[in-house]
């Protein structure tokens, strides 16, 4: 047991000479203070973790192997790779090359990190299956190989001397904790910046300061109309049928069969005939597992037997009509369906200007072959965003803010939740479900050129215009209703 306690202390301090000597003081000395690169908070608190990762391996050279110690080793990994993690996730979506700071074989200093505590805990995982089932006894009073330990405490104070300077010159001593993109290093008191905007914030949602509330589509806060006018009286109301269930978010019409498709914010979607009235086909996705799907907000038919659906977290599934699609065949997509109706694809779009914003609208431009949605309004966004997306690959295409002209002052402060979308050649019909208005927006240019008020129940959803007549459906006491527009 002696020999291996040996072993391991010669380990250890081969360890904190490595952790000290390349990550932590090839970062200070090198990047910080020879190429003037300045750590973020992230990475001092990645540094941090590698001073102390080092700082305990000393330990166990001088005083001998304890479970303490490997305790600490091990939270020490944890707490660095969740930083490092954290820290790389940032920028995982990013474009080729693209990052902070300075590059190594490739991958960004950080990217790094994470790797360097990911050995840490491997490390300790098989020096721990080293040592068989117990630890080593009492350590002897010095330590086995003093002339190590001296160098090894060597390198360690006068890397963390450096790392010290750097830190409280460029960072700034508590309470100040970093900077989230820092300058370069510099000595020049004018350029140092000390900042206490970095301080950690709490609250009951994971996703800490991108988070933002899921859209309720039951209840929508009414909001101010952005034309007058008159309203656009109902031409005729039609009682759904009783086996739709749920809220419906969407509806389109396909004209080659005369067939219409609905969704409902309990994930079924309806395929009904030309008159309303009779259910040709229908599936309850399970957007739990496989690819996740949250609530359904819209739909759009991209051809006579194929149709797109949209949750609200802007993840997709493409669906087919067609008469082998059983619910044997697509067991693992749906949580029932009747015959005739399949999933064929299950995918996310990916958004810039609306990656932190949620859809309420989704439809289909014909003419461009894109699909097209409208986030929804929330506590973080300054407006709404119309993304589109090619139907060829269902990437990114384009994506532009609503603008209202010469109303957009008054529209930044009156966001609409828009819940219905109806795409016809070179304009757009936008429901704006919480002002009880449609909007009239120039396809190409996202411009909103005009709008009416429409005579409609509380809290209007989905929008469709066949010929001459745009439709919406209201849902109240659990009873789904469409509303026809003579335009």
């Amino acid at each position: 047991m002696q020999a291996r306690e040996a072993i391991f202390n010669k380990l250890a301090s081969f360890a904190s000479v490595v952790i000290m000597a390349l990550p932590v003081g090839i970062a200070c000395f090198i990047f910080g203070f020879l190429m003037k690169d300045n750590p973020c908070a992230f990475c001092w608190q990645e540094r941090t973790a590698m001073i102390l990762v080092a700082l305990t391996a000393l330990y166990i050279v001088r005083y001998g192997l304890k479970p303490k110690y490997v305790g600490a080793l091990v939270w020490l990994g944890i707490y660095g790779a969740w930083m490092a993690s954290v820290h790389t996730s940032i920028n995982l979506g990013s474009d080729i090359g693209q990052g902070f700071s300075v590059k190594i074989m490739g991958a960004h200093t950080y990217t790094w990190a994470l790797l360097v505590f990911v050995v840490v805990l491997v490390v300790v995982a098989a020096l721990m299956m080293f040592l068989g089932n117990r630890f080593p006894g009492k350590p002897q009073q010095t330590p086995g190989n003093p002339a190590l330990v001296k160098v090894v405490a060597s390198v360690f104070l006068f890397v963390i001397s450096g790392n010290i300077v750097q830190a409280f010159t460029q960072t700034g001593p508590p309470p100040f904790v970093g900077q989230d993109s820092p300058g370069r290093v510099s000595f020049n008191p004018k350029f140092m910046s000390w900042e206490l905007d970095h301080w950690p914030t709490y609250g009951p949602d994971a996703r800490g300061a991108y988070a933002i509330s899921d859209p309720n589509f039951d209840q929508v806060a009414d909001t101010t109309p952005m034309f007058d006018g008159a309203e656009l009286a109902v031409a005729s109301k039609q009682t759904l049928p009783a086996a739709i269930t749920g809220r419906i978010t969407g509806i389109d019409y396909e004209p080659v069969h005369q067939q219409y498709a609905i969704v409902t914010s309990d994930m079924w979607v309806y395929i009904l005939d030309k008159s309303l009235s009779r259910v040709l086909a229908q599936a309850n996705i399970d957007g739990m597992y496989m690819l996740h799907i949250s609530p359904l907000v819209g739909v759009a038919f991209t051809s006579s037997d194929e149709l797109v659906v949209l949750g609200d977290n802007k993840a997709f599934a493409k669906l087919v009509l067609q008469a082998d699609q059983t619910w044997e065949v697509n067991y693992r997509r749906f949580n029932e369906s009747t015959d005739g109706i399949g999933e064929s694809e299950r995918g996310q779009f990916a958004t810039v200007r609306a990656k932190l914003s949620y859809a309420s609208a989704f439809g289909y431009d014909k003419d461009a072959e894109q699909l097209v949605s409208i986030t929804a309004v929330n506590e973080r966004g300054d407006n709404l965003v119309a993304s589109r997306y090619a139907l060829e690959d269902m990437t990114l295409s384009a994506e532009a803010p609503l603008n209202l002209g010469g109303l957009q002052g008054r529209w930044m402060d009156n966001l609409p939740m828009v819940t219905g979308l109806a795409i016809e050649g070179a304009h757009s019909f936008v429901l704006s479900g919480s002002g009880s208005e449609v909007l009239v927006m120039n396809t190409q240019t996202g411009v909103v050129e005009q709008g009416f008020r429409i005579a409609t129940p509380t809290n209007p959803q989905g929008l469709v215009k066949v010929g001459n007549e745009l439709m919406t459906v209201g849902h109240d006491n659990g009873v789904s209703t469409l509303y026809r527009y003579a335009l």
